[in-house]
């Protein structure tokens, strides 16, 4: 979740001095080791929860385990359906050569890139949800983790159709299955899936093929940006504001982004451009990148910053 820069630093300095005092490790009825997660919860018939987690820095992720893993009825009733996976990425805390390796395996394979992040998967270690901190108590996050768990029921069962299907019937209960996972899951976690699905649709008759070309077109456009950023962050840290425009606008012409990638250089431009003092320029950057996907992923954050900060005609 987002909120304003000041009081998550507040809240995050109190959490973090908390949590440097007690260095955190697995709590009872969790574990760090994923194969045996995954062999526990093929036995029992569950799914795996993987909280993917900084547990000794991350302010959000020591809200979670206090406001919802240790409270009830979480403690009671996610164990029913759950086997819980701690796979940590700690600054104080040390952790075994081994353990550190299939963190950031689990961590690249499912694209995570912030904390907390938590995964839902089936026991093969196929994700289907992914979630985070939430507002709202431990009765509230079982009930989310409930309707998420839904998707894979509802995965599960129309891949047993799509096995009794053929041709393009087979194909669009394949898309059913993946329908309700969200982009970045299907594409990084399901290509087998999503191969089987263009080849059934060779003609694009049913719109398939060019669905997930398309996806995977925009998918491929967004890994771009993020190298873009890689490259423009270190600019912005050294306060090199001229430098960080440059190589946004060499992309915004190299590239011609649009959608979710075009709002992503547009949130580094408003950046560069405010740090730099250009408030006028900043936020033409900021209504530009809302233009560009009303219903991106930082579309509200860039609306609230507009009108936080530009509001009443301030410049």
């Amino acid at each position: 979740m987002r909120h304003t820069a000041t009081r998550t630093v507040a809240i995050a300095a109190l959490l973090i001095a908390a949590a440097l005092a007690r260095p955190a490790a697995a709590a009872k009825g969790w574990t760090e080791n994923v194969a045996e997660a995954q062999a526990r919860a093929a036995k029992e018939g569950k799914d795996l929860l993987m909280d993917f987690t900084g547990s000794d820095w991350c302010g959000w992720c020591i809200r979670l385990k206090r406001e919802v893993f240790s409270q009830e009825p979480f403690a009671t009733e996610a164990p029913k359906k759950f086997v819980f996976v701690m796979l940590d990425f700690p600054r104080r805390r040390k952790m075994p050569a081994a353990v550190k390796k299939q963190n950031a395996e689990w961590r690249d394979k499912f694209g995570v890139r912030g904390y907390p992040t938590i995964m839902l998967a089936d026991a093969k270690g196929r994700p289907y949800a992914k979630t985070g901190y939430r507002r709202g108590g431990a009765g509230k996050y079982m009930a989310h983790l409930n309707e998420l768990q839904q998707v894979r029921v509802k995965r599960d069962k129309l891949f047993a159709e799509a096995g009794k299907a053929k041709g393009i019937d087979r194909a669009k209960l394949l898309d059913q299955a993946l329908a309700d996972m969200s982009q970045a899951i299907v594409l990084s976690c399901y290509g087998e899936t999503v191969d089987e699905i263009i080849t059934l649709d060779p003609e694009d008759k049913a719109g398939l093929k060019s669905k997930y070309a398309d996806a995977r077109a925009a998918a491929k456009l967004a890994g771009t940006v993020r190298k873009i950023e890689g490259r423009v962050v270190p600019l912005l840290n050294k306060k090199d504001w001229d430098g960080a425009l440059k190589i946004i606008d060499e992309a915004f012409a190299d590239i011609k982004p649009v959608g979710q990638a075009a709002q992503d250089l547009y949130w580094l431009k408003t950046i560069s451009l405010f740090r730099k003092d250009d408030k006028a320029a900043a936020k033409a950057a900021l209504e530009a990148g809302i233009k560009a996907a009303p219903k991106g992923e930082k579309a509200a954050q860039m609306k609230n910053v507009l009108q936080r900060v530009f509001s009443q005609n301030r410049n």
